[in-house]
């Protein structure tokens, strides 16, 4: 399935050197990225952003010199197509929906393990929108209902993977349970987002729980 994954330029942007040099290691197994920029504090980022090659973001909230949710304001304005993934020790309502209103498209903690720290990164180049299992919930208690949910629209199929994704399971692990391939998830899945009416993973989950 990898051969389908666009190879990815990152840089990373963590304070922490103990954790940092922890995060280059386990990236440092993906085949399909190439570390491009490590950054131990906002400003030697943003003094190289106009030049960096990166078109994928990982990214600390609390850094010594500013916010990563600054960080990815900047980003998103100048490359609307980049991927930011936030990997952060912050579990609370306000930095998490603050992240994710500034455009960061996953959402992490650092005590995740390094094989749902790569399995995170595949998600986000596959499309998705990773999120430790503790931050999903929290995003489907505080969102309300935007519009009422029809399953009747969906098939049998798509209404057993999309209790699945509500669970936390990764397109990988859902395949596994369903005895199908991941691309064959991935399609299940973008039709589910067509039948909802919902742009991504988090809209459809909410609107399933909610139900």
């Amino acid at each position: 399935m990898n051969q389908s994954i666009p190879q990815i330029s990152i840089a990373i942007i963590e304070d922490d050197t103990v954790f940092r040099n922890s995060v280059v290691e386990v990236i440092g197994h993906n085949k399909n990225v190439t570390i491009v920029g490590v950054y131990a504090n906002a400003q030697s980022f943003i003094n190289d952003f106009p030049t960096t090659l990166a078109n994928f973001y990982w990214i600390d909230i609390n850094l010594p010199d500013g916010t990563g949710i600054d960080l990815v304001k900047l980003i998103k304005k100048s490359k609307p197509e980049a991927l930011c993934l936030m990997c952060t020790l912050h579990n609370d309502d306000e930095h998490v929906f603050k992240a994710l209103k500034a455009g960061a498209n996953g959402y992490i903690l650092k005590n995740t393990s390094a094989i749902k720290m790569l399995e995170s990164i595949d998600e986000l180049l596959a499309g998705g929108a990773p999120m430790s299992p503790y931050i999903a919930t929290r995003v489907i208690r505080s969102f309300k209902k935007e519009q009422p949910l029809h399953l009747d629209d969906l098939s049998v199929r798509e209404k057993e993977i999309l209790e699945t994704l509500s669970k936390g399971f990764l397109y990988k692990e859902i395949a596994t349970q369903h005895f199908i391939s991941k691309e064959t998830v991935k399609k299940h899945i973008n039709n589910i987002y067509k039948k909802l009416h919902v742009q991504n993973r988090t809209e459809a989950v909410i609107r399933f729980l909610e139900n």
